[in-house]
């Protein structure tokens, strides 16, 4: 900085000369000169972000002192290239305006205000007071950029916490929807199997309801034995953490460290822990097919109870259809008791009459049967006089209707003279 400084005064006194000092330096100056212009105006804007986040934490009402100064100073800068060439003059470091007295600070008695560099970059370079400029401390810096990198990387850890926890919390978050996933894709395969194929009844066609609630029974079951197991392994979990939580801080109390042999103790009960799962997996699995096995014991003597159950209903729909029979014979059979009761009272009348009765003598019977003879020939003779009796009168009948109909004939002929006469004697006689 001091160098620049320097050259910065070489080249304006060189100006002054009316020298320009292009025409002294080369292009490889000029570009060396350009690079380490652009190196001090980083090295500046650094210091100028830690002194600023210092003064930010530390004493926020300096920081907005020196704010309003350096807008001052900048004003002051511009006024001063418009009065006059005395501009050229200007040193590289230019001294300023400094901060009001402070006296409450002990290593530094009034904070001056920061300078400006050639492009326009303030740096906080100096501090005193009114009239005279000190630069501020090496030891000042030095403590203040250990204080800001202290901060910055206390923050860094912090942040580095945070994002292993919510790494961590979304790594959870994403095995758990991975898990759903998995066993809403086993449960719908499950679904599909033991309902959708299986499930069909071979005689109608569909699915029994009560074959989907006993799926969903073993579901649900299944999902509150396997909620069990994770409340008990995240128990178990919490207790482990806890233990060891104890035992960190009791390490911690004692002074002692964590040892390499504790991590590979570490790894050896998560071996066998992973042995202990996959042993106990095999178990369940096994348990599983137990338990497919009797449930397909179940479900067909299920059906064998359901097969006999319809027999039952079908056998005392038989029952009751013999019963109703069985009514209907037993009133048929009172009524036949009461027509057997009638025939033994006829045919003891019968046999009563029969006893009692005397046969009439063969003369007698001749004698009847010759008048039966002679009557049924009067009868036949009646029968055909009576058939020419009604041909005559069918006869009789025709004669008399053609009478009746040649006797209405005549009637209407001269019903019709007589209304033609009326009508001939009118006013307007009518001739035929």
């Amino acid at each position: 900085m001091v160098q620049l400084h320097n050259r910065y005064k070489i080249d304006c006194f060189v100006c002054n000369n009316n020298t320009s000092p292009l025409l002294v330096m080369t292009y490889d100056e000029l570009q060396e000169m350009h690079e380490d212009l652009l190196q001090e105006i980083w090295t500046i804007t650094l210091e100028n972000d830690v002194y600023e986040r210092y003064l930010t934490r530390q004493e926020p009402q300096s920081l907005k002192t020196i704010s309003r100064l350096l807008e001052r100073a900048k004003i002051g800068r511009r006024l001063t290239q418009h009065l006059g060439p005395r501009s050229s003059h200007m040193s590289f470091r230019e001294s300023v305006t400094s901060l009001h007295d402070i006296g409450h600070h002990s290593t530094l008695s009034t904070p001056s205000m920061p300078s400006i560099s050639r492009f326009g970059t303030p740096s906080i370079a100096t501090m005193g007071t009114i009239g005279d400029t000190t630069k501020i401390t090496i030891a000042h810096r030095i403590g203040m950029s250990k204080k800001e990198v202290e901060e910055m990387q206390r923050n860094l850890v912090q942040f580095i916490r945070r994002a292993t926890r919510k790494k961590a919390i979304m790594r959870a978050e994403i095995e758990e929807i991975e898990i759903r996933l998995k066993e809403a894709q086993e449960a719908k395969e499950e679904f599909e199997e033991e309902v959708v194929v299986e499930g069909v009844d071979p005689m109608t066609g569909k699915i029994p309801a009560e074959r989907l609630v006993r799926f969903v029974e073993e579901w649900l079951r299944s999902a509150s034995t396997i909620i069990e197991r994770l409340r008990l392994k995240s128990a178990t979990v919490r207790m482990q953490i806890r233990k060891a939580t104890r035992q960190l801080i009791q390490r911690e109390e004692l002074g002692e460290s964590l040892r390499a042999v504790d991590f590979y103790k570490l790894t050896i009960e998560n071996q066998d822990y992973v042995k202990m799962l996959e042993e106990k997996s095999l178990y369940v699995i096994d348990m599983k097919r137990i338990a497919g096995h009797y449930h397909l014991k179940l479900t067909q003597h299920k059906q064998k109870l359901n097969d006999l159950l319809l027999t039952v209903n079908k056998l005392k729909d038989d029952i009751l259809a013999k019963q109703k029979q069985i009514k209907d014979l037993t009133g048929n059979y009172k009524i036949m008791e009461v027509n057997v009761k009638r025939m033994d009272k006829d045919l003891k009348s019968l046999l009563n009459f029969m006893e009692n009765h005397i046969a009439p003598d063969i003369l007698d019977f001749i004698r009847l049967q010759e008048e039966y003879a002679e009557l049924k020939r009067k009868y036949k003779l009646l029968q055909r006089r009576m058939n020419i009796e009604k041909i005559l009168y069918e006869e009789y009948q025709k004669q008399i209707q053609q009478i009746i109909r040649k006797t209405r004939v005549a009637g209407d002929e001269d019903r019709g003279r007589k209304e033609r006469r009326k009508t001939s004697d009118t006013i307007y006689p009518i001739i035929f």
